[in-house]
């Protein structure tokens, strides 16, 4: 997992810190990852007002929010959490229990494990991190990162799964093969001015 708060402004860190806390309140969670956030800016200056600029600031996170069991969280649920922190922002929830992660961990689902490994964890009650399985390799980063190019709403983060790594095979070293002996003779040569001549055997 990872620690972003530090890339966040002041504004930014005291929105996210407001809604986990009333998020863990309101639904119980055991865990809370932050797997994206976006600040929006409008600025607005005009000649024909004494306030020169108009800045507003639309602050957006997305959260996987982890339960101890199942909690059914309907529309107007939602719709009522919304209106609590909406003054800090808009809050997109994924929200499931434990045991229904931590099956899809295991099987393999690139989105739980990727935020496992690469979210921002934002509340850890009681060290239930600990009961998660050990974070992916670092490898499979161009698979997280294809699928949520070609799908950012990530839609069937249900049905995803990661692909096996083909990791290719080390390069055998050749083998150099036995030298081997060379015998040669010295003969004397009588046309040559019995000089020695040598001949490979």
């Amino acid at each position: 997992m990872k620690n972003y708060m530090g890339q966040l402004n002041g504004k930014e860190q005291n929105a996210v810190y407001c809604i986990r806390k009333l998020i863990a309140n309101q639904l119980n969670a055991l865990i809370i990852y932050c797997f994206g956030c976006k600040t929006n800016i409008s600025i607005q200056r005009s000649a024909f007002t004494k306030t020169h600029f108009k800045e507003e600031r639309q602050f957006t996170c997305d959260l996987l929010i982890i339960t101890p069991h199942a909690t059914v969280v309907d529309e107007e649920k939602r719709a009522e959490i919304q209106e609590m922190i909406g003054h800090f922002g808009i809050v997109n929830m994924v929200i499931h229990p434990l045991g229904f992660v931590l099956r899809q961990m295991n099987e393999g689902n690139l989105f739980f494990n990727w935020v496992h490994r690469e979210g921002m964890l934002l509340l850890d009650r009681n060290n239930s991190t600990q009961l998660l399985p050990q974070a992916v390799e670092g490898a499979y980063r161009p698979q997280a990162s294809q699928y949520y190019l070609g799908n950012p709403a990530m839609n069937d983060y249900l049905e995803v799964k990661f692909q096996p790594i083909i990791k290719p095979e080390p390069k055998k070293e050749s083998i150099a093969a036995p030298s081997q002996p060379v015998e040669i003779k010295l003969t004397l040569d009588a046309a040559n001015g019995w000089q020695p001549t040598a001949t490979k055997m």
